[in-house]
């Protein structure tokens, strides 16, 4: 019987159709992100202007062997509330579920506004809709 199930399993996810992930993606907070796909590469910015935290925006991304599933690791520079600006690690596991949706974790990180050092990260749910 398990036998049956994973192969029932493996036969989804080999029909399971190829999602293009390239293009304009806006979180549920406004902020948008362009996806460019190379080959197994996915290559993630912010959108210039999109959210005034973020300044700088870069996540490189990886096919995880499975359709539509991406993992990797990038930065980004904030504005912090005192003004100063500050670079932070990210993590992003994000799944292109459908043409025009996906979901996935990144990292939430909260500094010390006055050293940037980092008092707590966390993992999010990240839920991007395509813009254009």
């Amino acid at each position: 019987m398990k036998l049956a199930t994973l192969l029932f399993s493996l036969l989804l996810l080999q029909q399971m159709p190829k999602n293009d992930p390239n293009g304009i993606w806006q979180a549920q907070t406004g902020t948008q992100y362009k996806l460019s796909l190379n080959g197994a590469d996915l290559k993630v910015e912010i959108v210039e202007g999109s959210n005034p935290t973020f300044l700088k925006y870069e996540v490189n991304l990886k096919n995880q062997q499975e359709v539509n599933t991406y993992k990797g690791t990038g930065y980004f520079v904030a504005k912090l509330k005192s003004g100063k600006e500050c670079r932070f690690d990210t993590e992003w596991e994000i799944v292109v579920v459908q043409t025009d949706r996906i979901i996935g974790a990144t990292s939430n990180i909260f500094p010390d506004p006055d050293t940037c050092a980092v008092v707590d990260r966390t993992v999010v749910q990240i839920d991007l809709t395509r813009k254009k």
